[in-house]
């Protein structure tokens, strides 16, 4: 029951602080709303030592991806003609009200495999939930860098 207690608050924890900063990363890069791609660079950008370990053979991290991202969305902008320069947004936080069904299915899959462990919810959980998606930007990304989907939704297990 302790451990259950402990395992729900360290999830609220991260929770906070990982919508928290996917919402400034979103708006970061001009995008009004969170999606799975900005959850994947909070989850990226968190000071975890397993996750960098665990992500050591792949070709990703924060900058890369963050990279990766910004030329999938200029590819897109500039295949129907328009600026891929979009200004940075300064409206009052939404948190995960403010969030694409993308990125609720991705944190709600992380959720679950963060259960089936028994275990707190991770950046590692994201990672691997996001790597489930086959369409969207963030499956654009991840391409564009030459992870391997499946390895990467394998380092959660």
């Amino acid at each position: 029951m302790i451990m259950g207690i402990k395992t729900a608050l360290s999830d609220v924890s991260f929770m906070n602080s990982l919508f928290t900063a996917a919402e400034h990363i979103a708006h970061q890069l001009g995008d009004p709303v969170i999606g799975a791609e900005h959850l994947v660079i909070a989850a990226l950008e968190r000071d975890d030592s397993d996750l960098r370990t665990a992500l050591a053979p792949l070709p990703l991290n924060t900058q890369r991806f963050r990279d990766a991202v910004l030329a999938v969305h200029a590819d897109a902008l500039s295949s129907i003609g328009l600026d891929a320069v979009t200004p940075p947004i300064t409206e009052a936080p939404k948190g995960a009200l403010g969030s694409t069904a993308t990125a609720q299915e991705v944190f709600q899959d992380a959720r679950t495999r963060a259960k089936k462990r028994h275990a707190p919810l991770a950046a590692l959980d994201i990672l691997a939930a996001a790597a489930r998606l086959e369409h969207g930007t963030t499956a654009r990304a991840l391409a564009r860098l030459g992870v391997d989907r499946a390895v990467l939704e394998a380092l959660a297990q």
